[in-house]
């Protein structure tokens, strides 16, 4: 008996690939503001989440600050943990294996774009946090970064989907 089963296609497919990659996104938002939160506010103190509203100087201030750090971790591994779920699950649900590639240019994106998110909507517009206790003078410098971020990823994003288009995705 033969098996009459149509040949697997070549890829995981349009929808499991654009699930994945969008996930992978989510995942680099959500822990590039774990990195944030972790690094900048608790190790290096350089700030905290609302420090230009509560004065971490003072005792109650510093307990608002830590206290809304802490929730914004929370709410990050959130963010992150839900990414990192859907990746997986697009993975099981497809009948290829996802390109590596393009799922981590899709990270980096997403970490770039909590980046830009926070300089330009904490530190610009809410006013929260500047990247140090201060003045702002390195939030334009925290937005080009987090530019270049971006376009990092977008490049290892595109290089990939290149790569596996012409058949030579590694994983």
């Amino acid at each position: 008996m033969t098996d009459r089963s149509p040949p697997a296609p070549d890829g995981p497919g349009p929808e499991p690939l654009r699930k994945a990659l969008l996930a992978a996104g989510v995942f680099g938002f959500g822990f590039s503001g774990l990195i944030d939160v972790l690094v900048l506010h608790h190790v290096l103190q350089l700030h905290h989440l609302l420090s230009n509203v509560y004065d971490p100087a003072t005792l109650s201030g510093l307990r608002v600050n830590i206290l809304a750090d802490g929730l914004f971790s929370v709410g990050m591994l959130i963010v992150a943990g839900v990414g990192a779920g859907l990746v997986w699950r697009a993975e099981r649900r497809s009948v290829a294996p996802l390109p590596t590639r393009p799922l981590v240019g899709s990270a980096v994106i997403g970490l770039g774009a909590f980046d830009l998110f926070d300089v330009v909507v904490n530190h610009t517009i809410l006013d929260l946090h500047s990247a140090t206790d201060g003045p702002g003078y390195y939030d334009p410098h925290w937005a080009v970064v987090s530019l270049l971020i971006i376009g990092a990823g977008a490049y290892v994003y595109r290089t990939g989907l290149a790569r596996t288009r012409g058949g030579t995705e590694e994983r």
